[in-house]
């Protein structure tokens, strides 16, 4: 009997540790169990990108880069054997959970998805905004996401993005 009550002890001390692991002391209790998918921590690092523009298109699917490159440690280089994310088709497009929560992140701004960039591009008014995502690379409640803005040539724009309890959130440089 003493068995039963040291493990029924031993499991209450451990469930009550474990729930407060990986917080801060400041951070609130979160209110969801775990954080939302992944792509939903990318769909708001592209909405943040995308700043106000009312029109905006996206890359049908995840670019592939090196990890240095989606952590902001090297720049996209063509000539060193890095793919272009705005001259080419990803191997694979998002799924349509993917795509639907891309839209919700945009809050009713028009967003339209594009195959191949470089045909889009040419099909697009000059100037027109065109991004690009990698997967992102997120912690329990935080992570990068990288964005590639392909007007007028592929701009590297590395959002950082934090789980607030209730959706993933994209933040400024250095706020967190």
């Amino acid at each position: 009997m003493w068995r039963l009550a040291a493990v029924t002890a031993a499991l209450a001390l451990a469930s009550g540790a474990s729930a407060g692991a990986g917080r801060d002391a400041g951070d609130p209790a979160p209110t969801t169990a775990s954080p939302g998918t992944p792509v939903q921590a990318v769909a708001a690092a592209l909405a943040f990108a995308a700043h106000d523009d009312p029109e905006v298109a996206v890359v049908d699917g995840y670019a592939t880069l090196p990890s240095a490159v989606q952590r902001g440690e090297r720049p996209i280089d063509p000539a060193g054997g890095h793919a272009n994310p705005c001259a080419r088709p990803p191997g694979q497009r998002f799924t349509s959970t993917e795509l639907a929560a891309i839209r919700a992140a945009f809050h009713g701004r028009t967003v339209s998805f594009i195959g191949d960039p470089a045909t889009g591009l040419l099909e697009r008014q000059p100037g027109s905004l065109l991004l690009v995502a990698t997967r992102p690379l997120l912690g329990d409640r935080r992570g990068t996401v990288m964005v590639i803005s392909c007007v007028p040539d592929p701009q590297q724009v590395l959002v950082n993005v934090r789980w607030d309890g209730h959706a993933w959130q994209a933040t400024p440089t250095g706020a967190g």
